[in-house]
């Protein structure tokens, strides 16, 4: 399942009362945003041992500073960490309850593990926060997590929303031309499919996708292509399989 998890961080700027640590404040405030950035560079390029002793560092120049809290969440939900992460993520969103980045990548691990109806609350929160500047994603990112309850009419909706928003989404038009199958609307499924196709490349699922999309609609030459396809570049997939098996009980 692919659901978007933001690995770019606003960094906060704590703004400092007036008082004798003034200074002191400022100093240990901008050692914990120097390690959160030098955290944020370790995680791109996959060190994630070293993504995390940073942001260890930052915690214990600041431990109140929720963006570092935010991102060792994610660090410790990509070391499969999972109770380590909900801790951060609860902890940064105990300290900035209307970061819309925090509640969307926080829903994203919720989806991943089941708990589908809390996601739905944090992605919806995203959408409301000051900070969140990609609802597109967010709506995406809903229907996506809605479509395994199964709420097959919320998940539509959600994605017709992210696709008015950003009309060149790849998952969101993928998961539109299944559910348009699935629902027998076979033009609809072949345009959403064709739009999917001008924005990302074709994989074994939506090269399946377009085969059973076509035997409906009758058009042979589009089958025959789509199953040369699937042979050539993806022999050994699952997709392929089910095309051999399709075309064993029509001979």
């Amino acid at each position: 399942m692919l659901l978007r998890s933001l690995l770019v961080f606003v960094l906060s700027v704590f703004l400092v009362a007036c008082g004798g640590g003034v200074k002191e404040d400022i100093d240990t405030q901008k050692l914990a945003e120097t390690n959160l950035h030098l955290a944020i560079g370790y995680f791109k390029q996959g060190r994630i041992e070293a993504s995390r002793g940073k942001l260890q560092k930052a915690l214990q120049a600041a431990p109140d500073y929720a963006p570092a809290h935010g991102a060792l969440a994610l660090v410790y939900q990509r070391l499969g960490e999972l109770d380590k992460a909900d801790e951060h993520f609860k902890r940064a969103l105990s300290l900035d309850p209307m970061d819309g980045r925090t509640h969307n990548n926080y829903a994203v691990m919720l989806c991943q593990t089941g708990k589908l109806d809390e996601a739905e609350k944090h992605f919806l929160i995203a959408l409301k926060s000051r900070n969140y500047q990609t609802p597109a994603s967010v709506f995406e990112n809903l229907g996506v997590c809605v479509l395994q309850k199964p709420d097959i009419k919320q998940a539509e909706k959600y994605l017709r929303r992210a696709l008015q928003i950003d009309p060149a989404l790849p998952v969101a038009l993928l998961r539109m031309a299944q559910i348009s199958l699935d629902n027998q609307r076979f033009l609809s499924g072949r345009a959403y499919l064709q739009r999917y196709q001008a924005v990302a490349p074709d994989t074994a699922g939506s090269l399946w996708l377009g085969i059973q999309i076509e035997t409906q609609l009758g058009d042979e030459a589009a089958v025959h292509d789509y199953a040369n396809q699937l042979s050539r570049h993806f022999p050994d997939s699952d997709e392929l399989g089910l095309l051999l098996d399709m075309e064993a009980r029509q001979r």
